[in-house]
């Protein structure tokens, strides 16, 4: 039973490590969430592993998980590009954990999680979004007026824009932007100065 689970948590420690630094980490530059992941799916993985081969009931591993279920990160809020691979972590977890149809079973399912994350967080099948809370001292008649006047100062593409409070007395305006950045080429130097328009040919 134990070499079982050394060679099952073997399986999950490539499948997180693939997960955590060679999709998250290069795509987002976070280290710190990304040995979240892993610690997060290494302590599953152990929960799991002494539920399945102890004598706990169903109860308590419905007990376990209706923990981590009402766990909140109070620090910060995770997006839900971050929450999906929390989910996946978990899943990656219990998927080598528990022993249903033998080991080539677990490596399907993680590779296909893996190949899934892979393609679906690829940045060139969906541009990166984020979101922001900004405060304009100005009133905006419509949305698209607010709409141009943030894309031009932020210089970014705005998705969605949701105006939380509108303030007549003090002419603000407080919103909640989802937006992605604008690709910036570079500006050219020339001889007249940085970004100066070229002479004209024959002149």
């Amino acid at each position: 039973m134990l070499l079982d689970a050394l060679m099952r948590l073997s399986f999950d420690a490539v499948a997180i490590g693939i997960l955590a630094f060679a999709l998250y980490y290069r795509r987002h530059g976070r280290s710190d969430l990304a040995v979240l992941l892993c610690l997060f799916n290494l302590g599953v993985f152990l929960a799991v592993i002494v539920i399945v081969g102890g004598e706990f009931g169903v109860s308590a591993g419905l007990g376990l998980f209706a923990v981590l279920s009402v766990m909140r990160m109070r620090s910060e809020t995770f997006s839900a590009r971050e929450l999906g691979y929390f989910f996946t972590a978990l899943a990656l977890a219990i998927v080598c954990a528990v022993d249903v149809g033998g080991i080539a079973f677990p490596l399907a399912l993680s590779a296909a999680a893996l190949v899934a994350v892979a393609l679906l967080d690829h940045p060139r099948l969906m541009r990166s979004t984020r979101t922001m809370d900004v405060t304009v001292e100005l009133v905006f008649a419509d949305h698209d007026a607010l709409r141009r006047h943030l894309e031009e100062r932020l210089n970014v593409d705005i998705a969605d824009v949701r105006v939380v409070e509108v303030d007549y007395v003090r002419e603000v305006t407080r919103a909640e932007i989802r937006c992605s950045d604008r690709s910036t080429s570079p500006t050219p130097i020339t001889v007249h100065g940085v970004g100066a328009p070229q002479p004209a040919a024959g002149g």
